[in-house]
């Protein structure tokens, strides 16, 4: 089952958990990923793309899905 991703109160959850990403850092993202600054879920493409745009993000903060690769 994939993860939910959501952004509540600033913040960037999986499946309701807070992800530890610096809001600094996730905010820049986000704008540059098309994000227009409302809380709610996040689109899985644009995940795609904010692990496209650093690798930080990409590899620290959101590795790909193990059973992606299955």
């Amino acid at each position: 089952m994939a993860p939910k991703f959501e952004i509540v109160e600033g913040t960037l959850r999986i499946d309701g958990r807070p992800s530890g990403i610096p809001k600094g850092f996730l905010f820049v993202l986000l704008a540059r990923a098309g994000w227009k600054g409302e809380d709610g879920p996040i689109p899985f493409e644009m995940i795609v793309r904010l692990r496209a745009l650093d690798p930080r993000f990409r590899f620290l903060y959101l590795p790909p899905d193990i059973d992606a690769a299955a």
